[in-house]
């Protein structure tokens, strides 16, 4: 038996408890969890049921931890027993989620979508701060769902020209989600990466990559006019981090009103459309459509992160986000983790389980 932090019931707090150890089945891996971190799709999970309404199930998706057991069969023999790993938590339809959560001591993971920790430089605890985040990016960049960009090949050999646009726009570029959006975004060789973020995250931003940075609290019409003064009626990419709803008017604004441009979101999509006196007579149209940054959901362009996630992070063109550490499987701070998300003053926080 282990100790695991379960949501039990949709809206009730996580509570700890004890539940059995999984046992490994074809292309999985046994990890003792040595780190683990929170994310917002944790607080809506616990809230609403995110992926699923019914219980238990454990919070955590970015895994990093120890290989104890192998499963039977393997299309991959790059891992074995001792190995330190991180991994994307294996949720699509029908998964266990109780089995692939992080807050607990031993967790399963898909070993297509892991990578080993001293490959990428990196501690438990950073290469837990990239899996969930990173990948929510990458997909928006490189799938089909999202922008479709071909994925840049080799180390420091972006796909320059490629994009058909010198400007991409990404909305929350503070995020944990949009500062690796940013790093994607200057990989791929875009010229004028403009964010929004709020006034203290700009130098962060800016060493990553982005070109401009403008104050997401300011009016919207404010923002886009700063926009199009750097991108004229240029601007066809925007990827929108965070927005909710109407929020994501701003973006769909930002965009050329003479040639199609197309709108990525993390979040839903908002079922309106919206008036062309909010975002402007987009005469050639545009697309919006949400994306989802599972890695096992789209494992013919996830799994081209993780075998170049550890070389990416090793040149510097990939970076761990900034994290604070919670020892131990507290619920009850857990729990005020995921009540500073829903109440927007969340930060990255990796458990040490």
């Amino acid at each position: 038996m282990q100790k695991s932090i379960v949501v039990q019931k949709v809206s009730e707090p996580v509570r700890l408890v004890e539940r059995p150890i999984p046992e490994p089945g074809d292309n999985q891996l046994l990890l003792h969890v040595t780190a683990t971190s929170l994310n917002p799709v944790d607080q809506k999970t616990r809230d609403v049921g995110l992926f699923s309404k019914q219980g238990p199930q454990v919070l955590a998706h970015d895994i990093a931890g120890r290989v104890i057991k192998l499963g039977p069969k393997q299309e991959t023999s790059q891992f074995h027993v001792g190995d330190v790993v991180f991994a994307h938590a294996n949720l699509v339809p029908g998964a266990v989620i109780d089995d692939y959560g992080g807050l607990q001591e031993y967790a399963i993971v898909d070993s297509r979508y892991a990578a080993k920790s001293d490959d990428a430089g990196l501690t438990d605890a950073e290469a837990a701060t990239i899996p969930v985040c990173a990948m929510a990016g990458f997909i928006a960049f490189f799938h089909s769902t999202g922008f479709g960009l071909p994925i840049p090949d080799g180390i420091f050999q972006s796909a320059q020209g490629s994009t058909c646009s010198k400007a991409i726009l990404i909305v929350g570029g503070g995020s944990n989600c949009g500062r690796f959006a940013i790093q994607f975004a200057k990989m791929c060789g875009f010229e004028q990466i403009i964010a929004t973020a709020s006034p203290g995250r700009f130098a962060e931003l800016q060493e990553l990559g982005a070109t401009h940075v403008f104050d997401r609290h300011a009016n919207r019409d404010e923002i886009v006019r700063q926009i199009r003064a750097i991108t004229g009626d240029d601007l066809i990419f925007a990827l929108d981090t965070m927005s909710l709803g109407s929020e994501q008017d701003t973006a769909l604004a930002a965009l050329s009103n003479s040639k199609r441009g197309c709108l990525i979101t993390l979040n839903p999509v908002s079922e309106s459309e919206p008036e062309p006196t909010l975002i402007g007579d987009k005469t050639a149209g545009y697309d919006r459509r949400l994306t989802i940054g599972l890695s096992a959901l789209y494992p013919e362009v996830s799994r081209v992160f993780w075998r170049r996630v550890s070389s990416w992070v090793q040149t510097g063109q990939l970076r761990p986000l900034k994290f604070k550490v919670l020892e131990g499987l507290d619920a009850e701070k857990v729990n005020q983790l995921l009540d500073d998300y829903r109440n927007k003053h969340g930060q990255k926080v990796v458990v040490r389980p």
